[in-house]
């Protein structure tokens, strides 16, 4: 049995077969050109063999002593960086760098990358590359139940304690008019809200939220709206897509929802160890 084709369908079936073959053809060479400059954006892997990965902070630990205890500290800066050197096989260098002068030590080369706090108008996010490490937070208060401030005007002339790790909160706390008492360690600021000698600590809301959860934290929980909210980030040079991706790839497993939890969890649960730890040493001198 034979078939004639309508010469008008058959017409528009040849049109229709070059029309796809044309479109593959595009895809392909657009898959290509994509793959080329996806490449050239991506850069060279880092190699950090022969020297070590410097990253910037905004404060640094002292040094170890052997009288000098251990404290859970402020933020996760310092965690992330290790866990940074350690992914990308190089030894870490810390280096103090002041949160407004980031962009400038990036691109001078002073740095390889700087793990800092950045609101969402911050500069530097136009000036550098910048990868989210999944943690957010304002800040808030601790203070006693039973005495609480009404607002945050009303910090103006009491005594705030807040940690020489949290520039953020000092500025904060000045900018109110607190009383301003520096102490070392965030169980150091909060042993203070209990014994008296501060009205309030002032710290990441995402950090007491857990702490004020536990039963022993209940007497001191009172705390005011988060201010000022900023994202932990990683900022490297504008040019260093190599090494923003390797960042990516590093921090994609540590900067999930339920890892951040973990972390803020532990980090409750250290420094009320820590509270209670020197409370009691207090006591038994």
């Amino acid at each position: 049995m034979s078939v004639t084709l309508c010469p008008r369908r058959s017409a528009v079936r040849l049109v229709a077969g070059v029309l796809v073959l044309v479109s593959l053809l595009a895809a392909a060479l657009g898959a290509t050109a994509f793959g080329v400059v996806s490449a050239g954006a991506r850069g060279p892997a880092p190699d950090f063999s022969g020297r070590p990965l410097r990253v910037g902070v905004a404060w640094l630990p002292p040094p170890d002593t052997p009288d000098m205890r251990l404290y859970m500290e402020e933020g996760f800066e310092l965690d992330l960086a290790a866990a940074l050197a350690r992914a990308l096989s190089a030894d870490l260098s810390l280096v103090r760098v002041a949160p407004e002068a980031a962009a400038h030590v990036l691109k001078a080369g002073e740095v390889d990358l700087v793990l800092t706090r950045a609101s969402t108008e911050d500069p530097l996010r136009r000036h550098a590359r910048v990868v989210e490490t999944g943690f957010s937070s304002g800040l808030s208060l601790a203070m006693r139940s039973d005495r609480p401030l009404a607002g945050w005007s009303a910090l103006q002339g009491r005594t705030v304690c807040v940690t020489e790790a949290n520039a953020q909160g000092l500025a904060l706390a000045v900018r109110l008019g607190a009383q301003v008492r520096v102490l070392r360690a965030p169980a150091q600021a909060l042993m203070s809200v209990r014994t008296g000698e501060c009205d309030a600590a002032l710290h990441d809301r995402a950090l007491l939220d857990p702490l004020f959860g536990k039963m022993s934290w209940q007497k001191f929980s009172a705390t005011l709206p988060p201010m000022d909210p900023t994202d932990l980030v990683v900022a490297v040079a504008p040019d260093a897509a190599g090494l923003a991706e390797a960042v990516e790839g590093v921090l994609r497993p540590l900067a999930t929802p339920q890892t951040w939890q973990a972390r803020r969890e532990k980090w409750a649960s250290t420094v009320s160890f820590e509270v209670y730890r020197d409370q009691v040493a207090a006591d038994c001198h």
